[in-house]
């Protein structure tokens, strides 16, 4: 027999609230974090080798892959440089090219 959330929560001794407690223990069931379930490749060595099986196969995990949110390497553009935006990097490079001949110039101004 099935106990109660109410009478789980009064057996936990909790101090947190009902309401709080039970949201706490749904969030337990959930999932957490980005993962990529394991998808076997099936055996076509049994199959005929036809176009139209391939295909199909193919098609399945496509939509498997697009229902867990998994992005094919392959597809996927870095837009990064060392790990950091490409924009941040060029605007970093141009502002310390800058900083580096303004001083240079204004020491070479100075022996003049």
């Amino acid at each position: 027999m099935e106990v109660s959330a109410n009478k789980k929560w009064k057996m936990s001794g909790s101090t947190l609230s009902f309401k709080e407690w039970i949201d706490r223990e749904n969030k337990k069931k959930e999932p957490e974090g980005n993962f990529i379930p394991f998808i076997p490749e099936p055996d076509l060595s049994s199959l005929s080798s036809s176009d139209s099986v391939n295909q199909i196969l193919q098609e399945e995990r496509d939509s498997i892959a697009k229902t867990v949110g998994y992005k094919d390497i392959k597809t996927t553009t870095t837009n990064t440089i060392f790990g950091l935006d490409k924009n941040v990097v060029i605007f970093s490079s141009l502002l310390i090219v800058g900083s580096l001949s303004y001083y240079f110039y204004s020491r070479l101004k100075k022996k003049k």
